[in-house]
């Protein structure tokens, strides 16, 4: 029940707000005269009504009363067969949240208004434009999953509060910097070796590459199974003759085991940042990611190999349905595109 209280001689109103779960008070600016007192009075009785109305409404549509905190422990629950990468994002994106909202608060208090201006807050931020927006898409992720269970009144962002993505130029590696990547494998261990190998010759991404075994490899026939955590399927593609003779002698060094000895993918991308550092050629901004795209360039506007058959070799899903359904890319197909496929090399 809303009621009127009186501080020295100023007044002010007390109410229970349902959706808090918790006593709330703010002063209406008035002294404590007779005249300012029935005003006060009429003040809350219209705050009261609508705390009733707000109430009803939830029972009505069934808002669930449950804390950030939960909710969020709820979408983890909900998501966890996700990739490892997917999940440390939610994480990354819930340890920001939380800096502004407290997480034992109800979820009804994730509002249009709280949320826009948060959305306001973190464009302030010194990050990458792209970074911010990650978080833009993990809020939008999380407020869809607290509408789904009636754990907050739904509610639309302003388009226009929303983060963008920043549209990136296209970086790849130049000739040059590959020739200096590959002349100076020379004593760098073997684990390394192969790694810059694949990554180079199939396009593959890293999470890929860790998953496969040298009982995976048949060199006969120069085909790779793998299993692609992002896809969640498993597949087989060709691979280059170059990768030949240094994946037979990896082979005979793991056995069945991994062909690349790397825990993470983070763990490729530290080893490749600390060889570009070496080799002072991170003034580039290259990643590992850096070779996937290099690859997909390469084949299609250098060599001109067949769109279809680069996507089946770099794990990408097919856009239209033909190619999707009923246009099986063959071994021998990626074996033809492949021989396209010509590294730089040094002239002298």
């Amino acid at each position: 029940m809303a009621i009127v209280k009186q501080r020295g001689n100023i007044l002010y109103i007390q109410w229970y707000d349902p959706l808090s779960k918790k006593v709330q008070s703010k002063t209406i600016g008035l002294s404590a005269t007779e005249s300012n007192k029935k005003k006060a009075k009429n003040y809350a009785k219209k705050l009261q009504e609508e705390l009733t109305k707000k109430t009803r409404k939830m029972k009505e549509i069934g808002i669930q009363r449950i804390t950030i905190k939960d909710a969020f422990e709820h979408l983890l629950r909900n998501n966890q067969m996700k990739s490892p990468k997917t999940i440390k994002d939610y994480k990354r994106f819930y340890r920001k949240f939380i800096e502004t909202f407290d997480e034992n608060q109800p979820c009804t208090s994730i509002n249009k208004m709280a949320v826009e201006d948060w959305l306001n807050e973190i464009k302030q931020l010194p990050m990458a434009q792209n970074s911010i927006h990650a978080y833009g898409k993990q809020l939008t992720h999380f407020v869809n999953f607290l509408f789904e269970y009636n754990y907050t009144p739904m509610f639309k962002i302003n388009k226009e509060v929303k983060t963008k993505p920043e549209l990136k130029e296209k970086i790849i590696l130049t000739d040059n910097h590959i020739i200096k990547l590959f002349d100076n494998l020379n004593g760098k261990n073997d684990n390394f070796k192969i790694c810059i190998y694949l990554l180079f010759y199939t396009g593959l991404r890293p999470t890929d590459l860790l998953t496969i075994t040298g009982d995976k490899v048949d060199l006969t026939n120069q085909v790779i199974k793998y299993y692609s955590p992002k896809r969640k399927k498993y597949t087989e593609i060709a691979f280059h003759d170059d990768l030949v003779l240094i994946l037979a002698e990896r082979i005979k060094q793991v056995g069945c085991n991994k062909i690349i000895n790397y825990t993470t993918d983070e763990g490729i991308a530290k080893a490749i940042k600390r060889y570009m550092i070496k080799l002072n050629i991170e003034d580039k901004h290259y990643t590992a990611r850096t070779f996937r795209k290099t690859f997909i360039t390469l084949c299609r506007s250098r060599y001109n190999e067949d769109d279809s058959v680069v996507r089946e070799l770099v794990g990408h899903e097919h856009q239209n349905t033909t190619d999707r359904y009923y246009n099986k890319i063959g071994l021998q197909e990626m074996k033809i595109e492949l021989l396209k496929f010509i590294r730089p090399l040094n002239s002298k």
